[in-house]
């Protein structure tokens, strides 16, 4: 019986030649690792990014450019949203090859060597398509990178964003025996697995060549300036970020989080969620809260200690097979980072009727005093608009303007 192979090491890097073409690189993300935040900051900085440092972050808008100048990046000036991944895999497939022909042939054109697309998908079989298809018609070389995350943080996170949509997991303990489980078999949870167990790589991603998919681990020891954004861009030759702005936050692009008790009282609020995926009563709720109880909070544990073991316990054999090929880990051990046996552990509750009352009339009290200053700039502009009509009616030898 012949010995199983070992699995092909990944690459440590990205490799750019300039003078073989454009590459490109695919951020796959994953969920939960700051891909927004880099989606937000190469949009912010596009200009710089395509002129100094070699990278086209293609735009569905180009209007969005921050300058009057711009290259001839394509686009379609109907589409708003600077997050072109998600836009991009809503078109049909000759749509989407137009448009990466086009990007390509900007690249081309201006020397350009990296090509690069973000999407917080790696076990989309559509996006891997997407890349796959291109590669081969545009003669291009694609490279794929993806962070993962240990599985407790993610599960955590994940129950913040999407568990506590369902109806039947009301605690993050819940959610996590589901997913061990395989509880569910719908979209969401699918994905969740493939991502948790790192099976993305090669039942999605398997048609790479290894050498050409770079896995990260997402915590700040392990990250450039422990941070995201710097850590990819690095991966793509940008030095420092430093000198480059960041975008302004929002709740979409930064994931500012709630306090545990926002995040009961949306949870209560379950059937307001539109599916899984609304994220619309967050929007509302991070828009009338007061900032203090819209602040994040990674320092409270939401995992029981007792669930946060058997988790890591869970997934130690996807870890290890992952991390013996990833370069610098041969040891298998994927995450540095080990939890604190101490930190404070958030233990679910239901909320006091003070609780949901303080917080429903802070809301209330926050919307009122913005209705207030609305009110004033309103008063205000219609002043000046009777003003102006006198004045004209003035200037036409009229006495009076119409009210």
């Amino acid at each position: 019986m012949p010995a199983p192979t070992q699995p092909a090491t990944l690459a440590s890097g990205i490799r750019i030649d300039p003078a073989s073409g454009p590459v490109l690189v695919a951020h796959l993300g994953g969920p939960k690792t700051g891909s927004s935040a880099i989606q937000a900051f190469c949009d912010h900085n596009r200009t710089p990014l395509f002129r100094k440092h070699g990278i086209l972050y293609p735009t569905l808008n180009p209007d969005r450019l921050p300058d009057d100048d711009r290259p001839a990046i394509p686009g379609d000036p109907n589409f708003e949203l600077p997050h072109h991944g998600a836009v991009i895999m809503g078109m049909e497939p000759d749509a989407q090859d137009d448009y990466l022909a086009r990007a390509v042939a900007t690249c081309r054109a201006a020397n350009t060597p990296i090509l690069l697309l973000s999407l917080e998908a790696p076990s989309l079989p559509g996006y891997a398509d997407m890349v796959r298809r291109n590669a081969t018609r545009l003669n291009l070389r694609a490279v794929a990178v993806c962070y993962v995350r240990r599985q407790d943080t993610w599960m955590e996170d994940a129950w913040k964003q999407w568990g506590l949509k369902y109806d039947q997991y009301p605690t993050p303990d819940d959610f996590a025996r589901a997913l061990m489980g395989r509880e569910l078999d719908d979209v969401f949870f699918r994905a969740a697995v493939s991502v948790l167990e790192h099976a993305w790589l090669d039942t999605v991603w398997g048609f790479m060549n290894p050498g050409d998919v770079v896995v990260r681990p997402y915590e700040r020891s392990a990250l450039q300036c422990g941070d995201v954004v710097a850590d990819l861009l690095g991966l793509l030759g940008v030095g420092s970020i430093a000198h480059l702005p960041s975008p302004p936050a929002t709740n979409f692009n930064t994931n500012h989080g709630f306090t545990p008790e926002a995040i009961r009282l949306l949870r209560m609020v379950r059937p307001m969620f539109d599916g899984v995926f609304d994220n619309g009563p967050y929007e509302m709720l991070y828009d009338a809260l007061p900032r203090a109880a819209a602040a994040p909070f990674g320092h409270v544990g939401l995992l029981s200690p007792g669930m946060r073991g058997r988790v890591l316990d869970h997934y130690a054999p996807c870890n290890q097979r992952l991390a013996r090929r990833v370069p610098g880990h041969e040891d298998g051990v994927l995450f540095r980072e080990t939890p604190d046996p101490h930190a404070p552990w958030w233990p679910d509750r239901e909320l006091t009727t003070q609780e949901v009352t303080t917080m429903l009339m802070q809301c209330i009290q926050r919307q009122h005093v913005r209705l207030g200053e609305l009110q004033g700039r309103i008063e205000r502009l219609e002043r000046l608009e009777r003003m102006a009509r006198r004045r004209l009616a003035a200037l036409d030898g009229g006495l009076d303007a119409p009210e």
